[in-house]
This record gives structure tokens, C-alpha cells and sequence, in this order.
């Protein structure tokens, strides 16, 4: 397919300075489209998905592990079409319709953005590009916590913050698998998990997984909600030499250098007190996204053991962007949003 004609700048949301989102994002009318480079694939963006780490990262409670560099177009979720591709991008070719993570470029906030082919996987047939921006950095996040915990046909598993991006997509991989899963959610969200593939829901705020199930009675807790009160219940309820996965900390908010050398202090503790053939083995995950994984994603996506729930849709635009991220800001999101061109 003949290469399209892409302007040398485009309208994009700009992040400036770091600061909450109402305050340090602003729309761009020339902001620079650069061609790709040998190994990226140049993508016009359809859709984009907000997840946690975008406002988190806004507003500088990650700068102590990555510093950002303004002005910067944020959003790590994006799908769209290949406008372009470097000299020695193989894999892809203009007008696929493609997804990806984009680690730490992001700029599913713009028109166009490059990304490296490694990251990029092409959309499902089928799937609305709001869909497939929903998926990767929240499906590759439960993927890897399946591949973490071991979990196959039998296991059992418990995922705690089952209604969020990451769980409902852990307890769909999860059925698929053939484990049997409990979910923990609020009661509002029971249904719902249900209908993801839960055996059981367990309201969190009327009892919990060891007063339902008693101690020793899981293979593997995957926890996507943070908090020592999760690892310190995960250790009753798991069985000798269970796994307890987590994407989440003990405690949220800015990273500092204490709270750094705490965080590294508690992996190594945990780590410690799980060895040996019995111990409750800790494992915090932290995604490193890629195509391969992301291909893997849409393996279960395309057989119909995965599909994504979007909890609300906005316009990609400023006040839509500041829209989304004030809502997963505060919590209560089911499922994930996203944004639409």
C-alpha cells in the first residue's frame, strides 16, 4: 500500500510540567509529527485507553524511576493504523490496523505517534479500535501475573480487585485456564465478576476469602488492588508453597527515596520468608511489555476466552482526556475506559 501523506505537525494534548492533570495538560496545535525511525512503525492514533500509571505519572509520582522530558504527549494505550514504518520494520506494513503498550513514549494523546516494532501487535479481527486500545497494558499485566502464579487446570485462584482493567481480564485468563477463581469486589460489581468467569464473588466489605474459604486453601493470590493488608491475609489462605502475585505496593502516592528503599526492603523480606519447598512465595510484577506477549493476549481475545468491558468512553479531546483520568483517579472503575477519535 502506497505510504500515506502525514503532516508535518498535528493537534495533540500536551503535558507540560508535572501537576494534576486539569492543571498541566493542554492542547497543542503544532506539535511535531516525526517520521519513523529504522525499527518503528509510525501510527495514527484511532483510540486510546487510560489506566492508572497515566495520571500517576502526570502528576510526578513516578519521576523518582521515570523522569519525563517536556513537552510530552501522555497515554501508554493506544490502537490505530501504520501510516509509516522504518527501513527495517518487517513485521508490519501501511494500513494494518494495530494496539500496543507504548512503555515509555506513550502518546496516545496525538494523532500520530512512532512506536517500536517489538511493542506493536496487530488489532483482532474484528475488534473496535476502542477495544483494542483497551487491552494491552492491562491484559499483558494479568497475563503475566497467570504466567507468574503457575496457573492451570485445577488451580485454584483468588483475585483480589477482580472488576478493575487488570483483574476482570485475571479472572477471564484465569477460567480459561481451567482454575477455579474466586473474586473479591465490591458488591455493586458481583454480577459482573460473575459473568468474567468467578466461581464465587466475595463481597469485600461484608467478609473476606478466609472467613469464606478458611486457611490453606488456595494455590495463588493475585492481588490488584496493593496494601499490606493483602499479603498479610494472602499468607493465611494460601496453601504450603502458594504464590502470592501482586501488581500493587504496600503504600501508593509519590515515590520517594524512603519509600523506594522500603519497597525494595519488603520484596527482599517476603522473598526471604517464602523460601524453601513451603513458603508462601512473593512475587511483585512489573510489566515489561512487548508484541510477543501482546500476541499472546489476543490468542485468547480472538478463541473468545477474553473480551474487554469498557466502563466509559470519551472523546479524545482536552476536556476528554481530564475527563477520563478524574475518573480512574478515583477508583471505582469497572472494567477500563477509553477514548475514541
Amino acid at each position: 500500500m502506497t505510504p500515506q501523506a502525514v503532516p508535518r505537525t498535528q493537534r495533540a494534548i500536551v503535558h507540560s510540567r508535572y501537576g494534576a492533570a486539569r492543571d498541566v495538560l493542554a492542547l497543542s496545535g503544532a506539535f511535531p509529527v516525526h517520521a519513523p525511525g529504522a525499527q518503528q512503525v509510525q501510527v495514527q492514533i484511532r483510540a486510546a485507553a487510560v489506566n492508572p500509571i497515566d495520571w500517576q505519572m502526570i502528576e510526578g509520582n513516578r519521576r523518582l524511576i521515570t523522569r519525563r522530558r517536556f513537552p510530552f504527549t501522555p497515554l501508554f494505550d493506544l490502537a490505530g493504523v501504520v501510516t509509516a514504518v522504518g527501513d527495517e520494520v518487517t513485521s508490519f506494513r501501511v494500513g494494518d490496523r494495530v494496539h500496543a503498550d507504548n512503555e515509555i513514549d506513550a502518546g496516545g494523546a496525538s494523532e500520530y505517534v512512532n512506536v517500536r516494532e517489538d511493542l506493536l501487535a496487530p488489532v483482532p479481527a474484528g475488534l473496535a479500535f476502542t477495544e483494542a486500545a483497551a487491552i494491552p497494558l492491562a491484559a499483558q499485566t494479568a497475563l503475566t501475573c497467570l504466567d507468574r502464579g503457575r496457573v492451570g487446570p485445577g488451580t485454584r485462584v483468588a483475585v483480589i480487585g477482580a472488576s478493575g482493567g487488570v483483574g476482570h481480564f485475571a479472572v477471564q485468563m484465569a477460567h480459561a485456564a481451567g482454575a477455579f477463581v474466586a473474586g473479591v469486589a465490591g458488591a455493586r460489581n458481583r454480577e459482573f465478576v460473575h459473568q468474567m468467569g468467578a466461581d464465587v464473588v466475595i463481597d469485600r466489605h461484608r467478609t473476606d476469602l478466609l472467613s469464606s474459604f478458611g486457611a490453606d486453601s488456595f494455590d495463588v493470590v493475585i492481588d490488584c488492588v496493593g496494601g499490606r493488608e493483602q499479603w498479610t491475609g494472602a499468607r493465611q489462605i494460601l496453601r504450603p508453597g502458594g504464590r502470592f502475585v501482586t501488581i500493587a505496593r504496600d503504600e501508593d502516592g509519590v515515590v520517594t527515596p524512603a519509600s523506594a528503599a522500603r519497597l525494595l526492603s519488603t520484596i527482599t523480606a517476603r522473598r526471604l520468608r517464602g523460601a524453601g519447598a513451603r513458603g508462601r512465595k512473593y512475587h511483585p510484577v512489573f510489566l515489561k511489555a512487548s508484541g510477543a506477549l501482546l500476541r499472546r493476549v489476543n490468542e485468547r481475545v480472538e478463541a473468545g476466552q477474553v473480551r474487554v468491558h469498557l466502563s466509559g468512553s470519551f472523546p479524545l479531546t482536552l476536556e476528554g482526556v481530564r475527563a477520563a483520568i478524574e475518573e480512574s483517579r478515583a477508583g471505582r472503575t469497572t472494567g477500563k475506559l477509553v477514548l475514541r477519535r
